[in-house]
């Protein structure tokens, strides 16, 4: 019985292992890779396929593996993981982690995506992760559930977006770069994925899949703010294409209409970005160079409206009192002081902050005095997010910046937005990498700071002393002026290469020349920053001699 058994475990071993190295010759080469893992002729595999069968967790180490090294996973080891995924508890794939946390970073796009999730669906591991609940639809041929399961359309978008990132055309670097800017571009695949379930060209079953696909993300634990997002594509993803093939794009109204959809600048690229995927997944005419450059040109149009129009449009009385937030207010805000506290506001900030943040900035604005400053410091997965409420006053955004610079902060995003009764919500998300940040010495040094009771620049100069001797080859900053963009303001576009206090030089220099900030738009792209400032010398634009004499200033200040 005993030689039976080693027989039968033999013959097991060898079918889920495939061909030995002897079997497939002596020129294939072996590499280690992991425990239990090996590359055989650049095909990932299990050393120990029986073991592999009892260890859940190496079945996403192996994907993992395939993934950072741009290898295929063998045939016989994703029949193994099949045998056996429907036995396995979802806790044993991740031991001590969360699955949404696992896909998120295995949907980054890279060389590859597009084979690894046809990998991952075909062994039903993606459908372990991410299943996908559709109780309200249940005459479907499903049954009251079913799991995603991505088709050949779906993948073929997937690897249209991942060969943006090599391909050498006008088309793919230009719209590789937009890639390269994503935020999440993760969220953006997983938004291809869901759409299966959501309807393929925005029609009548778009509502009922947006449901579908909302009760997947909750199960998923993915967080409001992407849910949002994943929810925004799938009702929009028609929009981009019919606007830019069927529409007078020269029209500044249709330019107008198209933006209004878009709250921030990533979904429009996000939406830009699904919309070449799918074109170039269409293949023959489906994407050619005219329909290349017609996206190109509506993205720039796009792009240019949202960030230098942003500041034009202000929420009136009537608007105020007749927005959503209204309806869902929490019992702690009343009608009449929310109304009083969006009214002069950019229209903008309507879609630039969710509602629980917008009823946050209520309270924190409630009974705001002239010396008063209010702070908010709460951690966003890895990012910190400060906000700050308080009265305008001269160089308030350029302290805050500072200060932030002075703790070493490494500051990606955020927004400074002013009232027209001189209310400031400025909003930063940074990164802070020592682990030593506490809410109270942050809200210490900025309440001295912008109270003038400690001065932030003889602090910077202290700290950045010993490092004046160092050599540094930069590149040259690009200085934008725009007076046509806005009908209020002058918008001045910076984009430099990223360096510490770079915020705070150049916001401290536009204080410095006499310019009010009335709003600002703070990005950072790997080691690019890009910045837009609405500014104002006194009531007026800027004019032609000032944006020359500025523009010295802001170059030497990034010197």
């Amino acid at each position: 019985m005993a030689s039976c058994f080693a027989r039968a475990r033999s013959l097991l071993q060898g079918f889920l292992r495939g061909p030995s190295t002897s079997e497939r010759g002596d020129a294939l080469s072996v590499e280690p890779a992991g425990d239990n893992l090996e590359i055989a002729g650049g095909v990932l595999t299990f050393v120990d396929p029986i073991r592999a069968a009892r260890e859940p967790a190496s079945w996403l180490t192996a994907f993992t593996v395939a993934a950072v090294r741009n290898v295929p996973i063998h045939a016989q080891a994703l029949r193994a993981i099949e045998q056996h995924v429907g036995q396995a508890d979802a806790n044993a794939l991740l031991p001590g982690g969360h699955p949404r946390d696992w896909l998120l970073e295995f949907l980054k796009p890279r060389p590859g995506l597009a084979r690894g999730l046809t990998e991952l669906r075909d062994c039903r591991l993606l459908a372990r992760l991410l299943p996908m609940a559709v109780a309200s639809a249940p005459s479907r041929a499903q049954g009251p559930s079913w799991k995603i399961v991505p088709g050949a359309s779906t993948l073929a978008s997937i690897e249209s977006l991942e060969k943006l990132l090599v391909e050498k055309t006008l088309s793919g670097e230009r719209f590789g770069s937009v890639l390269r800017e994503l935020i999440e571009p993760e969220i953006l695949v997983l938004s291809i994925l869901l759409r299966d379930g959501a309807g393929s060209n925005g029609g009548p079953s778009t509502d009922e899949g947006v449901r579908t696909a909302r009760a997947a993300m909750e199960n998923f634990d993915l967080p409001k703010e992407q849910q949002q997002t994943v929810e925004f594509l799938l009702r929009n993803q028609s929009q981009m294409s019919q606007t830019a093939f069927r529409r007078d794009t020269n029209d500044p109204d249709v330019i107008r209409k198209f933006t209004s959809i878009f709250s921030s600048e990533e979904q429009l690229k996000m939406l830009c970005l699904m919309t070449v995927a799918d074109a170039s997944a269409a293949g023959g005419a489906g994407f050619t160079p005219w329909k290349a450059e017609l996206l190109w040109r509506l993205f720039v149009d796009a792009y240019n409206h949202l960030t230098m129009a942003y500041a034009d449009e202000i929420i009136d009385e009537g608007e105020a009192a007749r927005t959503t937030l209204q309806a869902n207010r929490p019992p702690s805000v009343s009608e009449a002081e929310l109304s009083k506290f969006l009214e002069g506001f950019p229209r903008r900030y309507l879609t630039l902050f969710d509602t629980g943040s917008i009823y946050r900035h209520v309270e924190l604005c409630r009974d705001l005095g002239p010396a008063d400053i209010r702070f908010d410091l709460k951690k966003k997965a890895d990012l910190w997010e400060l906000t700050v409420v308080t009265l305008d006053r001269p160089y308030l955004f350029s302290n805050i910046c500072g200060v932030l610079s002075y703790l070493d902060l490494d500051i990606l995003r955020g927004h400074a937005l002013t009232s027209l009764t001189s209310v400031v919500i400025d909003v930063f998300q940074f990164i802070e990498r020592s682990g030593a940040l506490t809410e109270s010495r942050l809200e210490t040094l900025l309440s001295d700071v912008v109270s003038g009771r400690v001065e932030i620049t003889a602090l910077l100069r202290e700290k950045e002393r010993p490092l004046a001797s160092l050599p540094a080859e930069r590149t040259a900053p690009v200085i934008y002026f725009d007076n046509d963009a806005s009908r209020r303001y002058s918008v001045l576009e910076l984009v430099a290469e990223d360096s510490t206090g770079l915020l705070y030089r150049i916001s401290r220099a536009l204080s410095g020349y006499g310019c009010s900030v009335e709003l600002v738009l703070i990005s950072t792209e790997g080691r690019k920053a890009v910045d837009v400032f609405h500014l104002k010398k006194g009531d007026a634009k800027l004019t032609d001699s000032d944006q020359l004499s500025l523009t010295e200033k802001l170059e030497e200040a990034l010197r």
